[in-house]
């Protein structure tokens, strides 16, 4: 709240500071702060530095009088009628209602926050959101997961030339990159600790200060995050910054997994065989198969289950022994993280082996390490570039590479 325009809350009282005070959403309520104002900040005719503000509490700011309450605001969306909105498809209620909700929110440039397990198309979310939302900006996605923690300040503010040794030039980062655009930070639980007030303090501001820099820079962008893990449960256990969270989550989207849309799975297989252009057919009963299954790996693991299928296949038509998927296929899911090459997982030792088994699997094993080389030789064996194409945690990318005893320079 103050006298500039680009406040919240605009005064046009010459009493009032351009940056005049601050109120805050936490666990305790709501609390107002003075940012070092001229003439100060009272509640109830009592100067504050930082304090909640009581119930039925008078504020002043100057000459002005407020009186702040906190309530909640009840908006109906309405359900969509489409049965595909952007890259996302399925006809199912609960895709339905996240089509109502992404285009009540895309126009605006509201902070918003996605919530879903991995795999369950966060990022298609997040474009759909920037397709919609008219801005002229590019879409920028920020992975905090395989960003290294010592450059995560430097990959989303940017530095300027000298900042540090081996700084011989300027970089934007993120932010300023994203300017009049979308930023969207995956992974957003993975943001170490001390930078978060950092990116609290430019989510409120919108500016960017550079490594090295003693001027801010203004930025035009609408942020996006998400995160499969429970932002909540890190509050409480002091990983994540309350104050942020708060901040993040002004219109928290929670995603389905694919395990609860299962009436989509035909739709959604079919459309990914057509984004990756697999000529293949897929059986009535192998449909049924996809179904029933579970998918811990969510759309990403259908997607590499389809990919390898039709590989296999060839021009024979998919049945449910070529999906090869695990037979715990009918157990309920369990929330893990997925392995993005859920059939080359060894069979336990009690498990009576199937006949041709250990050679299916050995071609599988050598056919997973092919990709990987492959990736690897395309992005100059950048481990994160290559984690980001093949759509898996780094760690599970370092583990395959440590099983198959590539060297940094194979």
């Amino acid at each position: 709240m103050g006298s500039a325009l680009d406040n919240d809350i605009v005064l046009s009282d010459r009493a009032v500071s351009r940056r005049h005070a601050e109120i805050r959403m936490t666990p305790n309520g709501l609390m107002l702060r003075d940012l070092n104002s001229t003439n100060g900040t009272f509640i109830n005719d009592v100067r504050i530095t930082e304090a909640y503000i009581p119930p039925n509490a008078e504020c002043r700011l100057g000459y002005s009088r407020l009186l702040i309450r906190q309530h909640t605001e009840e908006r109906k969306v309405a359900v969509s009628r489409q049965d595909r909105l952007g890259e996302l498809v399925g006809a199912s209620e609960r895709m339905r209602e996240l089509y109502g909700m992404i285009q009540a929110v895309a126009a605006t440039p509201t902070t918003v926050h996605l919530h879903g397990e991995s795999g369950s198309g966060k990022e298609l979310v997040a474009r759909t959101l920037h397709a919609l939302s008219g801005r002229t900006g590019p879409l920028v996605v920020f992975d905090a997961s395989v960003t290294d923690p010592e450059m995560v300040r430097n990959d989303l503010f940017g530095h300027i030339k000298g900042a540090f040794t081996g700084a011989t030039g300027s970089r934007e980062g993120a932010f300023r990159q994203a300017h009049t655009g979308t930023l969207f930070i995956d992974e957003i639980g993975e943001l170490p600790l001390d930078l978060q007030p950092r990116l609290l303090r430019v989510l409120e501001s919108r500016e960017v200060t550079p490594i090295g820099s003693d001027k801010s820079a203004r930025v035009d962008v609408r942020v996006i995050t998400a995160t499969h893990r429970d932002l909540t449960a890190m509050v409480r256990a002091g990983a994540f910054r309350a104050d942020l969270f708060y901040r993040l989550s002004v219109v928290p989207i929670e995603l389905p997994a694919l395990r609860e849309v299962r009436e989509d799975i035909p739709q959604i297989a079919r459309h990914l065989c057509k984004q990756l252009q697999l000529s293949c057919q897929i059986s009535a009963a192998a449909m049924t198969a996809l179904q029933n299954y579970s998918w811990p790996g969510n759309v990403r693991e259908l997607r590499n289950v389809l990919e390898r299928a039709a590989v296999m296949c060839g021009e024979r038509e998919i049945g449910p022994a070529d999906l090869r998927l695990p037979r715990e296929a009918t157990a309920p899911a369990v929330p893990v993280a997925p392995d993005p090459f859920p059939a080359v997982r060894p069979e336990p030792i009690s498990a009576p082996s199937q006949p041709g088994a250990a050679d299916a699997r050995a071609h599988l094993k050598e056919m997973e390490r092919q990709m990987i080389q492959d990736a690897m030789g395309r992005n100059k064996n950048n481990k994160a570039a290559v984690a980001r194409e093949l759509g898996i945690p780094l760690s599970t990318l370092k583990r395959r590479l440590k099983d198959y005893q590539f060297d940094d320079d194979e």
